[in-house]
């Protein structure tokens, strides 16, 4: 069923639907003549009318570039229009009044035929400003949460460091009573010599392993050397390591299989090292190079990385820095630990990193002569 006058219907409904638009809207005939706007246009641009009614377009743009902070940008995409009719695009106009407008271009096309094209201002203004409070306010909570949390790391280490203190205190405690117990009977009768000296004797025993235990709880033991695959060490570091898609590891290991060390210590200081290089990497993330060969007396082991690299100022004291971290998990001890134990397998490690560019790590070890 015909419904009558239904193209002027449409044109009524379409016309009150841009009107109602909250972005200010620009139509464009094939001779780049503007034939059609709305309010919000004009408003955008403060413009009259008479402003647009049968004026040609470059005296149009002398009106609105005067409000512009770059009419230069402005310009430059309008001739790309002009030049490319294809051309469908999104950019960012600044006004010298603060005001932040998007606009968008869009061709408009039917069979073929080009007929002009359409362009919309949106005000962002208020929108980019929550978007910047909104950044800001993340940055503050950041900002925050990082100081907090390494107050509370100070606070455990220190909270750590009394802990263990009173530990020591409270199981020493038994051992140097029975000592002082077995010096007082001693000296009040000459004939339980032998029995106090006994007791003296498993007393201070007791206490040398209450001790030990405890360094063993604090320090690593001293390398338990034997022949081991070092290639299969870092294969099997670099397998369980756990790392987003987007960060890739490439390999490129010397034949050359065995060599005298400690394992399970070698291990821990390339799941450290290894941890570290994923920890670096940016959001859109990156890649990790191990390379390893040998000249007559070592190996060398290179770790390298695409990632955010590392301040020139850390660089020096970055091994030595045992207690201090940037990250909210650890105590920063990996990397002190990786040096240690290098260098307890008569090795040496060394870093070199530029800001923004990566970071190298070259670890030194003996070959078996």
């Amino acid at each position: 069923m015909d419904i009558p006058n239904s193209e002027t219907l449409r044109n009524l409904i379409l016309e009150s639907e841009l009107e109602l638009s909250k972005s200010g809207i620009s139509v464009v005939d094939e001779d780049e003549k503007i034939v059609y706007w709305n309010k919000r246009y004009l408003e955008i641009w403060e413009l009259n009318e008479e402003d647009i009614i049968n004026k040609p377009r470059d005296e149009i743009i002398k009106k609105v570039e005067i409000i512009l902070q770059d009419p230069e940008e402005f310009k430059t995409t309008l001739e790309k229009s002009y030049k490319d009719r294809a051309y469908q695009g999104t950019d960012i106009l600044q006004f010298k009044d603060g005001r932040t407008i998007e606009r968008r271009t869009q061709t408009l096309e039917k069979d073929g035929k080009y007929y002009g094209r359409i362009w919309f201002f949106t005000d962002i203004t208020e929108q980019k400003k929550r978007e910047e409070d909104i950044e800001s306010y993340t940055n503050q909570l950041q900002r925050m949460v990082a100081s907090r949390t390494q107050e509370l790391i100070e606070a455990e280490k220190m909270a750590a460091s009394g802990s263990l203190a009173s530990e020591i205190a409270h199981d020493l405690r038994s051992p140097l009573q029975s000592i002082r117990n077995a010096a007082y009977m001693m000296k009040k009768d000459s004939e339980k010599f032998d029995v106090g000296l006994e007791i003296i004797e498993k007393s201070i025993v007791r206490s040398l392993e209450m001790l030990e235990s405890m360094r063993d709880s604090t320090r690593k033991s001293e390398p338990k050397l034997r022949r081991t695959d070092l290639n299969r060490i870092i294969k099997e570091s670099v397998e369980e390591l756990p790392r987003p898609g987007n960060v890739t590891i490439q390999m490129e290991l010397d034949e050359e299989l065995e060599a005298w060390i400690d394992g399970p210590q070698i291990r821990r200081v390339f799941d450290n090292l290894l941890l570290n290089a994923v920890e670096a990497m940016p959001d859109e993330g990156g890649s990790i190079t191990i390379t390893k060969h040998k000249d007559e007396k070592k190996f060398i082991i290179q770790i390298s990385d695409t990632g955010i690299g590392i301040p020139e100022e850390v660089l020096p004291n970055l091994f030595e820095r045992k207690f201090y971290t940037t990250k909210p998990h650890g105590l920063g001890l990996g990397l002190s630990y990786c040096k240690r134990t290098i260098e307890s397998h008569g090795g040496s490690i060394m870093v070199d990193s530029i800001l923004g560019k990566g970071t190298i790590f070259t670890i030194e070890l003996p070959r078996i002569t």
